[in-house]
């Protein structure tokens, strides 16, 4: 009887587990019926329904039997979740004498902003797709490099760039600025920039004060004290298709002794490139270079003190198609050089020329293609006779070849060099042809993280007043840019001048050399400092001369 009774005692029990059992099977049935990959799920382990076992206060709840999601709904929330809050960046620390640690999201010291002015970019496929159709670049979210056009015969006359380290100012000052465009990644005192609707405007203004013991730059060296004061500005356009930009560079110098108190100078280029289709672009070209010269250099005297206002000027369009893996261009080129404020009896010395250009490209890879080009310009003076002289005609044929390879290895090297020779056939049979080698290149290397090197070449030919002669120009420039730290980059530059006359005696060699430093105390203002050393050589004395300057001052950039 004590046995049954214990029977009956624990048959409810029993009834008890037996229906957990069953409800716990029938929830796991459902839960298989409601989730298609339940089998899957079960079968990698996410669910185990081997050993089901009623929960009681002895045994705790099997964590195998909880109920997973379907892990395609939770990658695709997952996905939805890190869309709308993206994960924020690391934090790193900033020293700012490691340049190979900067963080350029890390804000700089004094920095009222960390956002850069980047580039809009497509988020749209199907404008991503049509833009690679049609032969569009898209832009890296970062700065744009500096403008390196496809090179120019020197010929041409087409004028100097505002930001070409071979113009009279200091080359140091375009090395620094072609640097700063060229790297943002690593660069916390890159400039910022302001945008300006679809445009990027990046202004700078540099004041300095300095001392040279040659005031005038010739043979009377006089010492002196002068201020200048540099604007420069780049405006690049922020579009998926086409491409254009504006250079500007303006100098004021003052100085406090010699004859030329006031010595202004500038200089504005612009760039629009068109994508006509994936293999047609179209390019258009137009510079102005303002400067002032000495009487003696223009008209060919020393009687004579004080200074012509000299402007060039020069138009080009160009047409390029790639039949793949040979590029063929075509480009049509017209330059103007114009003298103001000449002496009174002076020669107009003013003339035009045109210039027609075909070239041919192979493209070897896409980093390397050599090319071949052949060039023909008239040069035509306003006055081509001097009235009343028995002096020969001016105008002439300036027919050229050149042979070069294009380089674009991304940020290591890019840029263009060639070496050619020209003709100068004067159309009066009394004039003897004079032809010269020919050296073109624009190029900058990034030799290693933080150095630059840059290269520039230009040979250019320059008429004589009386016609019976020409000058070839030779022109190099040869610069290096090292951040020192973080905050100092170093620059120095050498530059060579050579004046190759047909007539005797009348060669005269420049050389300069540049050494500077830019110290930034935040990202808007740095100190500036640069030693300038000038000497020429020359038969005649009155052309020989050397000249040391230092100057200090301060830039500001936005």
């Amino acid at each position: 009887m004590v046995a049954l009774a214990a029977l009956a005692s624990r048959a409810p029990a029993q009834d008890l587990d037996t229906r957990e059992l069953r409800n716990n099977a029938a929830a796991s049935e459902r839960l298989r019926q409601a989730k298609p990959d339940a089998s899957l799920i079960e079968a990698l382990g996410a669910m185990s329904n081997a050993e089901i076992v009623a929960p009681d206060k002895n045994r705790p709840a099997r964590p195998d039997l909880r109920q997973v999601a379907d892990p395609r709904l939770e990658d695709e929330f997952a996905e939805r979740e890190a869309e709308d809050n993206p994960p924020p960046e690391p934090q790193r620390s900033f020293n700012l004498f490691d340049r190979n640690e900067t963080n350029p999201a890390t804000p700089a010291v004094g920095s009222t902003s960390t956002k850069r002015a980047k580039p809009q970019r497509s988020v749209n496929a199907t404008e991503d797709r049509d833009l690679l159709e049609t032969g569009g670049t898209k832009r890296r979210e970062d700065l744009p490099k500096p403008a390196n056009p496809p090179l120019a015969a020197g010929i041409a006359d087409e004028a100097l760039a505002a930001d070409s380290s071979l113009r009279r100012n200091q080359a140091n000052e375009a090395i620094d600025r072609i640097k700063r465009l060229n790297r943002t990644e690593d660069d916390p005192f890159a400039p910022v920039g302001i945008r300006v609707g679809r445009f990027l405007f990046y202004p700078e203004l540099i004041q300095t004060a300095g001392v040279t013991n040659n005031i005038g730059s010739d043979a009377l060296s006089e010492n002196g004290f002068f201020t200048e004061t540099t604007l420069s500005s780049r405006l690049l356009s922020d579009w998926s298709r086409h491409e254009a930009e504006f250079n500007s560079r303006f100098t004021y110098r003052r100085n406090f002794a010699g004859e030329t108190r006031n010595d202004p100078s500038g200089g504005a280029d612009g760039r629009l490139r068109l994508d006509l289709s994936r293999t047609t672009t179209a390019t258009f070209r137009g510079a102005l270079d303002y400067q002032r010269e000495d009487y003696s250099d223009v008209v060919n005297t020393i009687a004579l003190s004080g200074k012509a206002h000299v402007l060039d000027g020069s138009l080009a369009a160009e047409l390029s198609h790639d039949f793949n893996p040979v590029t063929v261009s075509g480009t049509l080129t017209a330059a103007r050089k114009a003298y103001f404020d000449l002496p009174n009896g002076s020669v107009d010395e003013d003339y035009t020329t045109l210039t027609a250009s075909l070239r041919t490209g192979y493209e070897i890879s896409p980093r390397l293609k050599p090319f071949v080009s052949a060039s023909l310009g008239r040069r035509i003076h306003d006055v081509d006779v001097p009235p009343s002289s028995s002096e020969p005609g001016r105008n002439s044929w300036l027919p050229a070849i050149r042979g070069g390879v294009s380089l674009d290895m991304n940020e290591k090297l890019v840029g263009e060099i060639a070496l050619g020779y020209a003709w100068n056939m004067p159309d009066d049979d009394g004039v003897a042809t004079t032809g010269a080698p020919t050296l073109d290149a624009s190029l900058v290397w990034s030799a290693q993280r933080g150095t630059d090197v840059t290269l520039a070449a230009r040979t250019s030919f320059a008429p004589e007043l009386t016609g019976q002669s020409v000058t070839t120009n030779y022109e190099t420039s040869l610069g290096v840019a090292h951040d020192l730290t973080a905050r100092t980059t170093l620059t120095a530059v050498g530059k060579l001048g050579y004046e190759n006359s047909s007539l005797p005696d009348e060669d005269i060699l420049l050389l300069t050399g540049e050494a500077g430093f830019t110290t930034w105390i935040n990202r808007s203002l740095a100190v500036t400092g640069s030693y300038n050393h000038r000497r020429a050589f020359a038969i005649d004395p009155t052309d020989r001369y050397t000249a040391d300057t230092v100057q200090l001052g301060l830039k500001y950039q936005r």
